[in-house]
């Protein structure tokens, strides 16, 4: 059976027009563009998981549209011997849900998380995957060993040097290499041996390097190895990037212990950081957080949870009356959005990608935007780790006080540098009552280094920042306020 977002996706795409044939080279191209773009987001992208589940489109999906996927569509419907539109019938659509049925159902897709850095990959439970925890993050194999998947992070490590260690290797093995591609922050190699296949995907992951590492011996049901390694890279490329994907279901490993009642738990869990934007209550149906320009031509930098199911979107810049704003891209794993409004605007904030543990930082804002000063809030304090709860590297901790609505705002350093995006504050109620401790300024940001990623992932250009003159804090305090950005949700 499908699962239900592809049943959502396939009567979306039931409601797609009617292919117009306008005149010139192709008739059918621009007919079927413009379907595809009318459509959801999440429906274009399980549109093309479904076409890659029954075995008609290699390339992980995309919320743009392409030639390769008008001629895929093309192809499918000629095997039916029928008009190549690029949109696809009633009855093609059931045959194409009918095959893509058999392998979904065949792999039982669910996410899991990195043991260690919590970025998330798609991955075929269904397939009765054995999983061990290694060195590295996982290993997973299937019972017959026909499908074998390594989730590995690997610090200290560059996506060249890995590059070329794998491609050495593989070669070496006897592996005839099929396709190979590397970039500045990801590369990707395939080869294959008789009947065995291979496919390496690393990214760059902080300091380090994180990705998979499939191998699997049947093209054939129920390991389908060629489509099912398309769906993974595309899970792979959608969390290292921020690019959109469609939700899923959480697995689990062997070794997470099953939620315990509180009463039969010796020791009781530290509690999670929350987050400090929504200012939502039941009577009021929006929220407020904070945001800065990265870019004079209007790219504003925020959490993404500040964000959460927002219909439309404000921003309002120091000084300025609120403008309407458009969502780019939004990574849920990481905490991280990216808006745009109308530029050119005044001041926009450098982005630095290093910061040192004991070092001088700033925080500014908008909290309780009901009660405080709309005109924003400025803080002091120290970045007091280089990680977050339970070494969680993405994040700083930081002794800069935030509140309810900081959530999104620039922490700057002495010069007026960002080096984090604020993201959450520990919860002193809760971990008085767990811990029997009441924390001080314990509050946490997203490092400038995972957000300089996220932006070159979605190729907004952003100004490289760098140590300089410290300033005064009231001068520290002005240079914020005027690229910060007032965000409302609704």
């Amino acid at each position: 059976m499908l699962g239900r977002a592809v049943v959502l996706a396939l009567v979306a795409l039931l409601s797609a027009p009617a292919a117009a044939q306008p005149q010139g080279h192709d008739p059918y191209f621009n007919a079927a563009q413009e379907a595809f773009i009318g459509l959801q987001v999440n429906t274009r992208l399980w549109f093309q998981l479904i076409l890659t589940s029954a075995g008609h489109w290699p390339a992980v999906p995309n919320v743009t549209y392409s030639r390769r996927l008008f001629d895929a569509t093309q192809q499918f419907q000629l095997s039916r011997g029928e008009a190549p539109t690029g949109i696809l019938t009633k009855p093609q659509i059931d045959q194409m849900a009918a095959s893509a049925s058999s392998a979904l159902a065949g792999w039982g897709l669910r996410w899991v998380p990195h043991p260690t850095r919590g970025r998330q990959l798609w991955v075929p439970i269904g397939l009765g995957l054995q999983a061990t925890r290694t060195d590295l993050g996982v290993e997973m194999r299937e019972p017959r060993n026909r499908f074998k998947l390594k989730f590995n992070s690997i610090p200290a490590a560059s996506v060249r040097a890995t590059y070329e260690a794998t491609l050495r290797e593989m070669v070496g093995s006897g592996d005839a290499i099929n396709f190979k591609v590397l970039r500045t922050d990801f590369f990707v190699i395939t080869g294959n041996q008789g009947r065995y296949s291979r496919y390496v995907r690393y990214h760059t992951d902080g300091d380090g390097i994180l990705g998979f590492d499939m191998s699997w011996s049947d093209d054939d049901a129920p390991v389908y190895g060629n489509r099912l390694v398309t769906i993974i890279s595309g899970s792979l490329w959608a969390t290292m990037t921020g690019s959109p994907f469609p939700t899923i279901e959480r697995g689990g490993y062997p070794w997470e212990k099953p939620t315990e009642p509180e009463a039969a738990s010796q020791q009781r869990p530290a509690p999670a950081p929350t987050p400090p934007s929504a200012q939502e209550t039941a009577k009021v149906k929006f929220s407020t957080g904070s945001g800065f320009f990265v870019s004079k031509a209007g790219h504003v930098l925020t959490n993404a949870h500040v964000l959460k199911d927002c219909t439309t979107i404000t921003a309002r810049p120091d000084g300025a009356i609120a403008v309407p704003a458009q969502l780019l891209a939004r990574d849920a794993v990481n905490d991280l959005a990216v808006l745009k409004v109308p530029g050119p605007v005044e001041r926009s904030l450098p982005v630095r990608s290093s910061v040192r543990l004991g070092e001088g930082i700033a925080a500014f804002g908008f909290p309780h935007s009901e009660l405080l000063a709309t005109t924003g809030n400025f803080t002091l304090g120290n970045v007091t780790a280089l990680a977050g709860l339970r070494d969680d590297s993405r994040y700083l901790q930081v002794s800069a006080p935030v509140q309810s609505g900081n959530s999104g705002g620039p922490l700057v350093d002495a010069s007026g540098n960002v080096v984090g995006i604020v993201t959450a504050k520990l919860d002193a109620i809760k971990m008085a009552e767990n811990q029997g401790d009441l924390p001080q300024n314990v509050n946490f940001a997203v490092k400038a280094s995972l957000a300089t990623s996220f932006l070159d992932a979605n190729q907004v250009a952003y100004e490289v920042g760098a140590p300089g003159e410290k300033l005064d804090p009231a001068d520290l305090a002005e240079r914020a306020k005027k690229a910060s950005v007032f965000l409302t949700c609704r």
